[in-house]
């Protein structure tokens, strides 16, 4: 077949855990997921899903059959987990209405706290978009930090470790699987807030900006950047007694597409809106913890890799089009969105190189 002219891709953290955890008084599973399947999985040709666990639950079950129907005709997953295992699956899909022709996973280094119980890892599928190209997807979620995140704490290493094993699954999977040309996306909940969360006119406004205060980036962001990228980290940043430095031999020239196309690093957990008064409320409050309202973090990515993009051997040239935060707000339901995470979706546009 002909190359896809464009490929429209969204990656969203479900909040879909397993059977009577809930953080208020019900987290709506079962019609959060029917309005997904119903609303929001028609927009996409590939979709990235984090914590869209299969322990104990038909969930995913039904929603793999709702895709095909959908026409969803490939898809990877996390693997099952039972009892023995003593762990829960990783909760990671991928979907897609075009062949994926070659899937690889891996799982992280065992998380802390609640995150001991979940095999989190890295899914790898690579797409064929048609016209003798590919496309390469990647989704990740990593350790949590839960409350006040200090880049020193033990979770912050362990979030980045887990990164490092990206960086090296990438460095067995791309140069196996990739021609020269084919885009690479990285995508998922990455739980690192890129967001300084410093005001930039406390003098005027006493409350946190979207945009004016997401401007600059926080030292984990940059950390997050360093690691997957293979540039590795002053190892000092983690803390004087650290020696982990997370650097690698092969070096990928990644770009964060959120930051780059809207210049800040926007909202995609626990989002506030002021009222005609100045008061700060949290924008979410039926799904989200009371610990996590109103934290305004910026965790979940989709960073684009593709330094050889005029080198196609079939003169195909893909390029990212669009991206964009997308809400996915539910009106008239008893949740207010789809998730405690916003999605991000992305456009990404194939065409022929004009010869010379």
């Amino acid at each position: 077949m002909s190359v896809v002219p464009h490929l429209r891709v969204l990656t969203q953290n479900m909040f879909m855990r397993p059977p009577l955890i809930k953080n208020n008084k019900s987290d709506w599973k079962d019609l959060r997921l029917d309005h997904f399947i119903e609303h929001i999985l028609p927009k996409y040709d590939i979709v990235c899903l984090q914590e869209m666990f299969e322990y104990a639950s038909s969930r995913r079950a039904r929603l793999f059959a709702a895709a095909e129907k959908l026409g969803y005709k490939y898809y990877v997953a996390s693997e099952r987990r039972f009892l023995w295992h003593m762990a829960i699956d990783g909760g990671l899909v991928i979907l897609s209405k075009l062949p994926i022709v070659h899937m690889e996973t891996i799982t992280y280094q065992r998380g802390m706290g609640p995150d001991w119980l979940a095999q989190k890892g890295v899914l790898y599928a690579k797409v064929d978009v048609g016209g003798g190209s590919h496309t390469h997807v990647f989704t990740t979620h990593t350790q949590a930090s839960y409350g006040e995140v200090v880049v020193t704490q033990p979770d912050v290493k362990r979030r980045l470790a887990q990164l490092y094993e990206f960086h090296g699954f990438m460095e067995q999977v791309l140069p196996k699987y990739r021609a020269k040309g084919e885009p690479v996306i990285l995508t998922g909940d990455f739980n690192v807030d890129s967001r300084n969360h410093q005001l930039s006119d406390p003098e005027h406004v006493s409350y946190e900006r979207e945009v004016e205060d997401g401007i600059n980036t926080s030292e984990e962001g940059m950390a997050m950047m360093a690691v997957l990228s293979g540039h590795g980290i002053d190892p000092k940043v983690l803390g004087p007694d650290n020696q982990d430095t997370f650097k690698s031999k092969v070096v990928f020239d990644l770009h964060d597409t959120l930051k780059e196309r809207l210049g800040y690093h926007p909202v995609t957990f626990g989002n506030t809106v002021v009222d005609e008064h100045g008061v700060v409320h949290p924008r979410e409050t039926i799904l989200t913890t009371t610990q996590d309202n109103k934290v305004m973090h910026s965790i979940d990515y989709v960073l684009w890799y593709n330094p050889d993009a005029d080198q196609h051997s079939k003169g195909i040239v893909a390029s990212m089009e669009d991206v964009g935060v997308v809400p996915n707000f539910t009106p008239g339901m008893p949740f207010t969105q789809i998730s405690d995470h916003y999605g991000v979706s992305a456009d990404i546009r194939f065409a022929r190189k004009e010869k010379e």
